[in-house]
């Protein structure tokens, strides 16, 4: 933007301030020194600055997540264990299903030979 020099002028002419500014600012500059004299309640945050309490953070911290990966390679070893006792009772089950079908041909086969030794007989 271009301003002429005319418009510089008026935009940066001295002006009389507003009524009431200095009542305002002096309120506002005693209000100001008065929360600095106040006590300062202190945030958590102030806390973790003590070396201590970080120390201590730092380490509990430090221990929750060892103890989580403990806990989540146990659930893992469970897991696996799980899965090959499953695979073993699916294959004991196979075995004497099979076991089962042998057992039942042989009765039949017992069965059809005394069906044909009575025909026989009589």
């Amino acid at each position: 933007m271009n301003y002429s020099e005319e418009e510089l002028k008026r935009a940066l002419r001295r002006r009389n301030a507003p009524a009431g500014f200095a009542d305002r600012v002096l309120a506002h500059v005693a209000m100001e020194k008065a929360a600095q004299s106040a006590p300062r309640r202190e945030s958590m945050l102030t806390f973790f600055t003590q070396p201590l309490v970080r120390w201590t953070a730092a380490t509990a911290l430090a221990g929750t997540l060892i103890a989580g990966s403990i806990h989540c390679r146990n659930l893992q070893r469970e897991r696996a264990e799980g899965e090959a006792a499953k695979q073993q009772l699916m294959l004991a089950l196979r075995i004497a299903g099979s076991k089962l079908q042998l057992a039942k041909a042989k009765v039949n086969e017992i069965n059809v030979n005394e069906g044909k030794n009575r025909q026989v007989k009589e």
